[in-house]
């Protein structure tokens, strides 16, 4: 029985929204249904909400992942006993039956869905490429504990919260990098499970049903074997030494369809267990435990190693998971890749499920492919030319092409040979993302992943149907043959890339075929189109999709003025770019379109003018005055007529500066497309750079780390090569807001010379020397302080690594720096950066050379000797404990705060020689670029969304944002980058519409997910803890809220170091947080931090730090410290007084409030002068006691109340100055500062409001 109840109904997006297409708003009326599924042998029913465009199989997925119905694995959904296809959508059909019938594949799938489940969220992953994929932490940061919504105002004295004890002035420690608490081991419910040495049945027994066997050790420690069949799993009477696999008859005996149930008959303990199991994974979010399978998860640089665990069954993983032969992980790739794309897509639906088909297998293809690149640079792979040069081998893995990313064949001999090789296969995936992107029907391209491993680059690619059966030059119909001068081009071929040439602005020219003849190309004389075997038209080598960048390769190549030459002449523009100049000079014909509109309108005006003057003066009939009205309002309908951006022509030879040969009757045409070509050139480095400068110097884009420097310049169309450039204009500029871009540029530098050094000593290198080389290098660029002549371990076996020195390596960093970026590095720069930024260094070159270290402590600087003895390090470590030195007396007799750190970094165990040491290289990753492809209908709408909501219309905004999360949770899945943004973007428009459950709920999914894809310490992770911690705050739960806050600037320092501009903005929401908590104290020390990264970032004298100076005045009134708040209020009016003026409304609040203060310090002086007189007068009131026995005690005591009353006078005079608020209480003065209003406004936010609304913007902008 299946209830079908419809749950919600998002209303139609309708008709507004002009920037959505027509199929997204007929899409935009969704109805959600709530699916009542009965569960078989009569296990109770579930829910499950769905919507009628989710396919069969995700209803599937969603109850084998809860936690209810996980014992589950082997069932279809039916409606009316039929059983539905797994890719159908779910429509008004749902329903499910039991399948009592296994076969070997489903109960391989159900033994492994068991061990999933005992591994718990953190599963040791040995088979993954690297250590810890997909690691998320926000369970681990809130301590799995749901706070209670609370009133601050509640609070009579500030609680304990994760600053409490937090030493503003340390740096963060390395070895902190993976929170305390994280829960790896899950509860154990059996011993073992594994293959039965049994395996595999007899052909009789398979006939009888049996699949395979499995010997159990149960926690009470009795051994059981047990039987797969087709009708589910039973205790067998098998023992190690006698094969039996019927049922048990006694006592032990029991049989059921779950594995699961079955071993909760068996093991009392492991149904307890189980159960406490299940609440342990129900802690952590849902998004915590899913596995990643449409995006490559995200491996942390720096980890602390889980122990290896005994597990008998992990050898036979590739069984249970593939089979016997290995049959299901032999796909043909090329095959899945196209049938994806000719899948209809005539609607909506069609290409949600389209885009979908695409993303998985191209996910699918990227794993395979990397696991298969990391074959072959081990050597374990074959190679079809072995007789070759090793840099001319080819492999065939798992129906997989493999080639290395060097000139084997000298095709690149004139561009640099293996540098320009190196950065064609990077080319090569951009163009086949450029033209995944623009999508025509009856165009192809292969799959294509490149892996960066061991110093090696490697090109995976489907394989093309027929290329091993015929000669290439017979395939090849468009464009180059074998890279000579004959030259084809297929009339059906041109047809079809004059479509994709459109869309990517493409000109066609002409070029000599070899034989004197001209022919037509649209894509470059190197692009090769191929006629596959299975008639399909595939292009390949696209390279050169992007024109030259001319005035790079004219200017800047050649060595000149003692810069060497450029490695490499294959300087090619970004795509990005040559959209952004094509968009530019549209925007310029539209106004020069304009004008000439305008003037042509102008002078049929004056030329009606005269015509009416004429025919006025002549006219003498009504008809004439009618007709004359009708041209004057003719004319003035059409004073401008609209612009048709369809007549604007602007497209670009990408063979222009090259040495194609051309017929002399082309030579005109290719001038004019070189002159466009240079144009856009000259664009990029006097228009673009420029504006990214701009934008910089505004805080538009404020990147903290080298992956997001690179990530602003792509997008705006930059290479990399000009890194020197940006570097240089930002010095030159002299604005303080490029000093840490200036300083950014040059560590990014630095970093990617580093990486070129680590690839070129890895290369041909054994396994057994990488970790050596690694730490020896890292050695030689951080720890030289530490050890300024570091040897490498195994120095004795000669390789070339052995030889790098500090000083030789400095030598190669800044020659790298002056070939590759045409940048002079200062020649102490990277000594000083190796010393002021190690770990945001030590972090950034791990990650660009895939590189996993321990999360440890390391040792930068020498100490001293003293220290390093392991009984003084007891010592100190005993003193730390127990709290017998103050953090004040610490830091008088530290000389820095670094050196503390690496005093408690020190083990007991013996000193080491070098910061670094072999075993701390763990792994090294294989670094992969793919062909992801795009969603343009989820993107379409999630644009279009943010249109609406930047124009005003937040309801059909969010409507069209929700509809964009379900087409991108439909098509990416839920654990995706893109996903992601949804997430956050929801997230924010909720919690300024003050509905901060939801948000919340949508913030925490985009914390986990941009983990778990992006980095645990991604810029977009930091940003999305810092958010989140703002929504938690909002919601009343500001304990929780600061420990977000306190995990994200904790990586902050470890990926940039202190004083970031950005980082003011945390510093005050978490000042804000304490304020609300009564913590004063400690609230005013993240307001002078804030207040000094503000001040490095715009200078001492700017109306962003006379408002920091405001805001500290205030919180030094909250804590008391009047005097103070003085100065910072007097600062504050000066600066205000002369950057803004008398008149500007802050100018006069900080006057009141500099009155204010001034009134309430008189008064607490005031105060103190009479407390001083009152006890003064206690004192001479019992000293006249002791004195004059002989007075009454009548006369004493009014001696006593003249001194008292003299007092209360004094005090009463004081307490009479006009505006003092000292004689208010705590309470009463922390209302007044929060709700007093602005000077002449008549009302203002208060300043918790105001940091909220401040660092909600900037959060909106990220």
């Amino acid at each position: 029985m299946t209830e079908h109840v419809p749950n919600q109904t998002v209303p139609e997006n309708a008709v507004a929204a002009e920037q959505e297409s027509q199929d997204i708003e007929e899409a935009g009326a969704e109805e959600f249904y709530q699916i009542t599924i009965n569960l078989p042998n009569k296990g109770g029913k579930v829910q499950v909400i769905a919507s009628p465009r989710e396919a069969i199989q995700d209803v599937r997925q969603s109850i084998v992942e809860s936690t209810e119905t996980c014992i589950h694995s082997c069932f279809s959904l039916a409606f009316n006993g039929t059983k539905l296809n797994d890719f159908m959508e779910l429509g008004d059909v749902e329903g499910i039956t039991p399948d009592n019938n296994y076969t070997e594949r489903e109960a391989r799938i159900h033994v492994n869905r068991l061990r999933d489940l005992l591994a718990g969220p953190a599963k040791l992953n040995v088979n993954a490429v690297g250590i810890d994929p997909a690691m998320s932490f926000l369970s681990t940061v809130s301590g799995h504990v749901e706070e209670t919504p609370v009133d601050n105002s509640t609070y009579e004295a500030p609680p304990t919260t994760v600053f409490s004890k937090l030493d503003l002035n340390a740096s963060a420690a390395l070895s902190d990098f993976v929170p305390k608490g994280i829960e790896r081991t899950p509860v154990q419910c059996v011993k073992s499970i594994a293959l039965s040495g049994w395996n595999p049945p007899p052909h009789n027994l398979r006939l009888r049903g049996d699949l395979m066997y499995l010997i159990v050790t149960t926690l009470e420690g009795e051994t059981v074997q047990i039987t797969s069949t087709a009708t589910g799993f039973h205790v067998n009477k098998s023992t190690s030494n006698h094969f039996e696999p019927t049922p048990r008859q006694d006592s032990k005996a029991a049989s059921d369809h779950s594995l699961i149930v079955l071993l909760e008959k068996i093991s009392p303990m492991f149904a307890t267990n189980f159960k406490k199991l299940q609440e342990f994974i129900t802690r952590h979010h849902m998004l915590e435990v899913l596995p990643v399978t449409t995006a490559q998860p995200a491996y942390p640089w720096a980890i602390q190693q889980a122990p290896h665990t005994f597990d008998p069954t992990r050898p036979s993983e590739a069984y249970l998971n593939y089979g016997t032969d290995s049959v299901d992980s032999l796909r043909d790739w090329n095959d899945e890749l196209q049938s994806h794309r000719e899948l209809p897509r005539s609607n909506l639906q069609e290409r949600v499920m389209r885009d979908r088909f695409l993303n998985k297998i191209n996910a699918d293809f990227a794993d395979a492919a990397v696991r298969g690149a990391m074959d072959v640079v081990n050597g374990n792979v074959v190679p079809l030319n072995p007789l070759e040069a090793e840099e001319s081998h080819m492999y065939v893995y798992n129906n997989i092409f493999f080639s290395k990313g060097f000139d084997g064949r000298n095709t690149f001999e004139k561009l640099g040979g293996d540098n320009a090789a190196h950065v064609a296969t990077g080319k090569d995936l951009e163009g086949v993302r450029t033209l995944n992107g623009v999508d025509i029907e009856g165009l192809y391209t292969l799959g294509t992943v490149v892996v960066d491993y061991k110093g090696v680059r490697v090109v995976a690619q489907s394989i093309v149907p027929g290329i091993f059966r015929q000669q290439e030059e017979s395939s090849i119909v468009y464009g180059s043959v074998d890279n000579g001068p004959q030259v084809k081009s297929e009339e059906k071929f041109h047809e079809i890339l004059g479509k994709a040439a459109k869309a990517l602005h493409l000109a066609e020219h002409t070029v000599d075929n070899g034989e004197g003849e001209a022919v037509n190309l649209w894509t470059s004389f190197d692009t090769k189109g191929l006629m596959g075997a299975d008639g399909r038209r595939y292009l390949l080598d696209l390279y050169r999709l992007n024109p030259v960048d001319v005035e790079f390769l004219e200017h800047d190549v050649p060595a000149k003025d003692g810069v060497p030459e450029y490695p490499h002449k294959l300087t090619l523009m970004r795509p990005e770019l040559m959209l952004l100049f094509w968009e530019h000079k549209l925007r310029t014909w539209v106004q020069e379109r304009a004008l000439e509109i305008q003037k042509r309108s102008e002078e049929k005006k004056l030329a009606a003018g005269d015509a009416e003057a004429k025919k006025e003066a002549d006219a003498a009939s009504d008809g004439n005055k009618e007709e004359t009205k009708e041209e004057e309002a003719a004319v003035e309908k059409n004073p401008e007529e609209d612009v048709d951006i369809l007549d604007f022509d602007l497209c670009f030879n990408v063979d222009a500066f090259t040495d194609v040969k051309i017929l002399p009757d082309g030579a005109t045409a290719k001038v004019e497309q070189e002159s466009t070509v240079r144009e856009a050139s000259k664009f990029l480095r006097d228009n673009v750079i420029a504006v990214l400068l701009q934008d910089f110097t505004a805080y538009v884009v404020s990147p903290i780390d080298g992956g997001s420097l690179t990530k602003a310049m792509h997008r705006r169309g930059i290479n990399m090569r000009y890194l020197g450039r940006i570097a240089t204009l930002a010095k030159e500029s002299n604005e303080l807001g490029l000093v840490h871009i200036h300083y950014l540029a040059m560590q990014e530098m630095v970093v990617r010379s580093v990486k070129r050094i680590i690839r070129k000593a890895l290369r041909g290198l054994p396994t057994t020397h990488i970790p050596d080389c690694i730490s020896h290098i890292l050695n030689c660029v951080l720890g030289q302080e530490y050890n300024p002549n570091p040897v490498a371990t195994m120095a004795q076996d000669g390789y070339q690594y052995v030889e790098f020195t500090p000083a030789s390596l400095r030598k190669d960093i800044l020659a790298e720096v002056l070939s590759r970026y045409r940048f002079q590095l200062p020649e102490d720069f990277v000594s000083v950066i190796a010393k002021e930024k190690k770990i945001p260094i030590l972090r950034d070159i791990c990650l660009r050379a895939g590189i996993q270290v321990e999360a440890r402590d390391y040792i930068f600087s020498p100490v001293t000797e003293s220290v390093n003895s392991t009984s003084e390090t007891v010592s100190v470590a005993a003193e730390v404990s127990s709290g017998k030195k103050s953090n004040k007396n610490k830091a008088e007799k530290q000389p820095s705060h670094h050196h503390d750190k690496q005093a408690r970094s020190i083990t007991k165990s013996k000193k080491r020689a070098t910061t670094f040491e072999p075993s701390d290289i763990l792994t090294l990753l294989p670094l992969v670029k793919q062909a992801s492809t795009r969603s343009s209908y989820a993107d379409e709408a999630f644009e279009a969304g943010k249109t609406s909501l930047a124009q005003g219309h937040r309801q059909l905004g969010l409507e069209l944002l929700l509809e964009s999360l379900t087409l991108h949770e439909q098509t990416y899945g839920f654990l995706h980058p893109e996903t992601a943004r949804c997430y956050q973007a929801l997230a924010m428009i909720y919690y300024h519409s003050d509905d901060k459950e939801v948000a919340l709920e949508f913030q925490r999914k985009a914390v986990i997910v941009s983990e778990r894809t992006l980095g645990v310490d991604s810029p977009e992770a930091l940003h999305n803890y810092l958010n989140l911690g703002l929504f938690e705050h909002a919601s009343g739960r500001t304990l929780t809220a600061l420990k977000y806050l306190k995990h994200a600037i904790q990586y902050w320092d470890l990926i940039y170091g202190k004083h970031h501009p950005d980082s003011s903005t945390a510093d005050n929401n978490i000042a804000v947080m304490l304020q609300s908590l009564r913590d004063f104290e400690r609230s005013v020390s993240f307001f002078e931090r804030a207040k000094e990264t503000q001040e490095l970032a715009h200078g001492k004298e700017h109306l962003v730090l006379a408002n920091c100076h405001h805001v500290l005045a205030k919180a030094y009134a909250l804590k008391g410290d009047f005097e103070t708040g003085v100065k910072e209020e007097q600062l504050a009016f000066d600066m205000y007084t002369k950057l803004a003026g008398a008149e500007d409304m802050r100018t006069k609040e900080a006057e009141v409030w500099l009155q204010e203060l001034k009134n309430t310090l008189e008064f607490t002086k005031n105060q103190a002068k009479y407390e001083q007189a009152a006890a003064a007068a206690q004192d001479q009131q019992q000293q006249a006691l002791n004195r004059a026995t002989s007075l009454s005690a009548t006369a004493a005591a009014a001696a006593s109340k003249t001194a008292i009353a003299e007092a209360a006078i004094r005090a009463a005079n004081a307490e009479a100055q006009v505006g003092s608020k000292g004689h208010l209480s705590l309470n009463e003065l922390l209302d007044y500062i929060n709700n007093h209003p602005q000077g002449g406004s008549g009302g203002g936010k208060s300043k918790k409001n105001a940091s909220k609304a401040g660092a909600s913007k900037r959060a909106s902008k990220k």
